[in-house]
Parts: structure tokens; C-alpha cells; sequence
């Protein structure tokens, strides 16, 4: 079995933790992805999986086995960087075949495998080529490949796509998301600073904050119930509104609630007669086709964030009220904890 278990794990350089107490259950088949703000240990705690990092306390279990002096070798994973590491002198074929070679498979079943990922993805007409003659997207593929060819219990993938451009990225994770449904049975852990790839791809994410876990669950779950304003802030895009209890309309409140949340794309333009939630200036406008985003000053710190389906015919200037559905809105407490049962409720 493929399954990942982590306890307690800890990590230190010298006198500077990285790592608090690491907890974490990954099941065979599951597709896991880490997420958090640079430095919070997201690539740390995977390297520490693949046997790269030395573990300061706890133990990681890969199938049931404690691997912490276990060599990155005969831990039965397989890592895909960001940087591809490919040797420029090699062809396509025999960059994803040479960790076979080395394990001396024989050259038939070497040429197979190869020829199987190849296919898996969309490869097989470039096998004779050189890394210099493929497109970013294709030589991260060809990583990928390589790994594939492995046979892993576990892929690790290090922000895979960060070196490529807009379009080949979302070309590449599309690629990934094909190879999960190939290999259902395969753990898949993936580190990305990119929310989008977190909630297209992910089974479940896990969020960091500081070298702890700030929570785990299902891309839905942590996009409609947040444990916490930072959960709320870093899930979504643009970042959900948090304002003070006295900046926003108080009707409805729960009495332990500091701070009201409502992400832009919930809230909408008040009808006629309507109690609005939030009143103001708009102050600036982005038209992009799909979507308008309107930024309204009401008073708060930081304007106001509305994200209004197509074109919305308003300039900065006017004065707008806004409103959004009780259900789509979040109370947290003065330390940030979501109120899950008030929120509910209200």
C-alpha cells in the first residue's frame, strides 16, 4: 500500500524551527496538496517525505513503514522538480529510461515502460528528440515520464509548473489531472503556491501556516468553511472581504463575532427595497469580459472587493450598495477562529 502517515514531525535549523508538530494521514490513491505562503514549510515537509531533509523528531510511515533512515532510494517514491533536470545530451527515451538503466532492467522491459508513459503522455512522437528541441511544457512532461517509469508507491511534484508560462501551465496541470485518472491507485502529494492548481487538482489540501497545519480538507470545505481568517483569506481569488463588525451592517451578527467575511464573487447589487450589507463609493473598476470587479471604499481599512458576473456598466464614483445572501457570510471571533454554528445560523 501506498499510504503516507506523519506524526509529529518537526524540523530545525539550529535554533530556528521550521516545523511544529506535523500531523497528517494520506491514503493510498489520494491526491494531496500543500499550500501556504512562502516559507511556511510546504516544500520542507516534502522533502522530508522523499528523504532529502533529515527529520529533527516525529516519524513519517510510507505503507506502513517508517522510512525516517530510510534512504530517498528505497523509500519507493518518485519527485518531480520544477527545474525538469533532464541531460541535454540525451533523447526524450533515454532521459525517462536511464534510472531503469541504472537499476539494470533489462533494455525490452526498459523500452516497454518507457513506451507506456510515452503514451500516457502524449510523448510518443518525440522519444528521439532532445530536451532542446521540446517546449517547457513537454520537458516537464518528460520528468514526469521518468518518474512514471518507476513504478513509485508515491509521486512527490515540487511546484512543477512555476517555471512555465500562462497557457502551458494550465495545458501541464490538465496533464496531471489525465495521469491521476490513469493511476488511481498512486499517492499523489503535490506542493504548489498556486490556489488554482490546489482546488482543481487536489483530493484534499492541506494548508500551512508558519510550519504548522492551519487545516485539512476537501477544496469545497475550505472554500465554503473556513477554520479560521487566514484559511479564509488564502483560499479564493480575489481574497475574501473581512471587515470590522462596526464597519459592516451589524443587523444579524452573532454578538461573539469581531469580523464579518463575504467573498467578492457572493456579493451582488442591492434590489430595490433590499437592506444592503455594505454601502459606498466605487473607486475603481475591471472590466475583464467574464467578470467585473469593483473595489468600493465603505469606510474599512482596505475598499471593499465585488466580483460581478459579465459586464457591469458602473464608474468609479457612484455610489453603490451591495448585498449577499446570509448563508454566504462569515462571522469570525476576535482571534480570527470561524464562528461555525453562529455563521451557520445567521
Amino acid at each position: 500500500m501506498s499510504e503516507v502517515t506523519i506524526r509529529a514531525v518537526t524540523k530545525a535549523y539550529g535554533n530556528v524551527q521550521v516545523l511544529h508538530g506535523i500531523d497528517l494521514d494520506i491514503s493510498a490513491g489520494e491526491f494531496v496538496v500543500f499550500v501556504g505562503p512562502s516559507g511556511c514549510g510546504k516544500s520542507t515537509l516534502l522533502r522530508m517525505i522523499a528523504g532529502l531533509e533529515a527529520i529533527s523528531g516525529g516519524t513519517i510511515a510510507i505503507g506502513g513503514t517508517v522510512v525516517n533512515n530510510v534512504v530517498p532510494a528505497k523509500r519507493g517514491i518518485a519527485m518531480v522538480f520544477q527545474n525538469y533536470a533532464l541531460y541535454p545530451h540525451m533523447t526524450v527515451a533515454e532521459n525517462m529510461g536511464f534510472g531503469l538503466k541504472l537499476a539494470r532492467i533489462p533494455a525490452a522491459e526498459r523500452e516497454r515502460k518507457v513506451r507506456e508513459a510515452a503514451d500516457m503522455l502524449q510523448l510518443g512522437d518525440y522519444l528521439d528528440r532532445l530536451p532542446r528541441q521540446l517546449s517547457g511544457g513537454q520537458r516537464q512532461r518528460v520528468a514526469i515520464g521518468r518518474a512514471i517509469v518507476r513504478d513509485p508507491k508515491v509521486f512527490l511534484f515540487d511546484e512543477p509548473l512555476s517555471n512555465l508560462d500562462a497557457a502551458l501551465r494550465v495545458a501541464t496541470r490538465v496533464e496531471i489531472a489525465r495521469l491521476k485518472q490513469k493511476l488511481p491507485d498512486t499517492t499523489m502529494i503535490y506542493v504548489t503556491h498556486d490556489q488554482v492548481e490546489a482546488m482543481t487538482l487536489a483530493d484534499r489540501i492541506v494548508v500551512l501556516n508558519g510550519g504548522r497545519i492551519e487545516q485539512v480538507g476537501s477544496p469545497l470545505e475550505l472554500y465554503e468553511a473556513p477554520a479560521n481568517l487566514f484559511v479564509a483569506r488564502f483560499i479564493g481569488s480575489p481574497a475574501m472581504n473581512v471587515v470590522d463588525i462596526a464597519a459592516g451592517a451589524r443587523k444579524g451578527n452573532p454578538a461573539a463575532a469581531a469580523k464579518l467575511g463575504v467573498r467578492p464573487e457572493h456579493l451582488r447589487i442591492a434590489a430595490a427595497g433590499e437592506t444592503p450589507l455594505f454601502s459606498g463609493t466605487v473607486s475603481l473598476v475591471e472590466q475583464l469580459g467574464e467578470v467585473t470587479i469593483l473595489y468600493v471604499d465603505i469606510g474599512a481599512a482596505e475598499p471593499l472587493v465585488a466580483k460581478l458576473e459579465g459586464v457591469r456598466r458602473v464608474s468609479p464614483g457612484e455610489t453603490l450598495s451591495l448585498a449577499a445572501d446570509a448563508g454566504k457570510i462569515h462571522h469570525f471571533d476576535a482571534s480570527g477562529i470561524r464562528l461555525r454554528a453562529l455563521a451557520a445560523a445567521s
